[in-house]
């Protein structure tokens, strides 16, 4: 079976959720399949910063994650001997001067919900088998629910399948990068304590050991009986042992281990394939960028689309995205402090950076996603949703 398709987008992540609503916004024949039968229900996200509020205004997006988050006004650094360093985020943007505590699969309910009242719904259990560039276009071949299999023609496609994207993987796309040492662990638990939850939380112990603490906002998630839901990340085993200034108030919600890569793809673009998201490049949890990155990726794209420029899209993105990854491992590598040296730079060069205005500056705008200007298209204003 055969069917054509004005574009086609492969994965409902963040990513391709963004990009399927920003083009259908437009106007445009929009197609988004996921493999996943049903949305996940652990978010690896949590934090949307000021940049992805700023793009998702017109949408009307941003307005509900404002009624659904908790601003996050700065981080604190906790260092051995009680000393703590804070860099809050007052003035970063006038609109938004604080990162949004908000699960990913909160937003990516809020994506989903505003692509369907733009008549385009997900199709799930839908798996890409191949995938290869035409003269005009490209092709998928999917393997539907039932086992069906259909060839799908598009003008292009959006490849925002994941960090194991199929399409990467067909197109036969470089993704060079490196990997960490070891495993990072992570728990969602209810806590008590009487550290801010509008901040976040960063512990430096002796031999590199970190931990990271975030509050997790859900508005799926029941309340948690005895204490507030909190996100533990560590770069050593059990993780939860590790806590200090509060207290354990029932079982982790949910508990994963992951490894650590900072990867970026040679090519944002092959033929008339354009990746976003995951697929296109991969970093550490450090500085809340991956969702962020992914979203901004979809409306460049978006933008790009508009203004019949979509060959620039190389070009644009792959710079800023290699910056990112670049500043992310460099950010990364210093928290985690792996050897002697990274170790006595995270003691001493991060609480200087924390206490110097021009670093400070900097880390700031890398955290917050304001590290970097958008492009600027001429005649490009968005409109909001009339029903919003």
């Amino acid at each position: 079976m055969a069917r054509e398709n004005g574009t086609l987008v492969v994965g409902a992540g963040p990513a391709g959720l963004a990009a399927a609503l920003f083009l259908r916004r437009q106007g445009r024949g929009v197609r988004i399949v996921e493999q996943r039968q049903r949305p996940s229900e652990e978010s690896r996200a949590l934090a949307v910063n000021p940049r992805t509020l700023e793009i998702l205004e017109p949408t009307g997006i941003t307005e509900q994650m404002l009624e659904l988050g908790l601003p996050v006004r700065g981080v604190c650094f906790h260092r051995q001997g009680g000393a703590v360093e804070t860099i809050g985020f007052g003035g970063i943007h006038p609109r938004y001067p604080f990162m949004l505590a908000l699960s990913q699969a909160s937003t990516e309910r809020l994506l989903s919900r505003a692509l369907a009242r733009a008549g385009v719904e997900v199709e799930r259990g839908v798996r890409l088998v191949e995938c290869r560039n035409l003269q005009e276009g490209a092709e998928a071949v999917l393997q539907l629910p039932g086992g069906e299999v259909e060839s799908a023609r598009s003008a292009w496609l959006v490849a925002a399948d994941g960090a194991h994207s199929t399409v990467r993987q067909q197109l036969k796309a470089d993704f060079p990068g490196a990997a960490l040492e070891g495993e990072w662990q992570l728990a969602d638990v209810p806590l008590q304590t009487g550290l801010p939850p509008d901040h976040g939380h960063v512990f430096f112990f002796a031999g590199g050991r970190f931990l990271f603490m975030i509050r997790v906002v859900d508005e799926a998630l029941a309340m948690q009986p005895g204490g507030e839901l909190w996100r533990v990340i560590s770069n050593r085993a059990e993780p939860l042992a590790q806590v200090t200034e509060a207290k354990q108030a029932g079982a982790p919600l949910w508990q994963s281990s992951f490894s650590v890569s900072h990867r970026m793809v040679t090519n944002m673009a092959v033929g008339n394939v354009y990746f976003a998201g995951d697929a296109a490049h991969l970093h550490s949890p450090i500085g809340a960028r991956g969702m962020n990155l992914g979203i901004e990726d979809a409306w460049v794209l978006s933008e790009l689309a508009r203004n019949k420029l979509l060959p620039s899209y190389h070009a644009i993105r792959y710079r800023i995205d290699r910056q990112v990854v670049r500043r992310v491992e460099l950010l990364t590598r210093m928290v985690a402090a792996q050897s002697p040296f990274s170790r006595l730079l995270r003691d001493f060069l991060l609480p200087a950076a924390v206490r110097t205005p021009g670093l400070r500056g900097r880390t700031l705008a890398a955290v917050t996603g304001l590290d970097h200007a958008l492009p600027l298209f001429s005649g490009s204003a968005l409109q909001p949703d009339e029903d919003e």
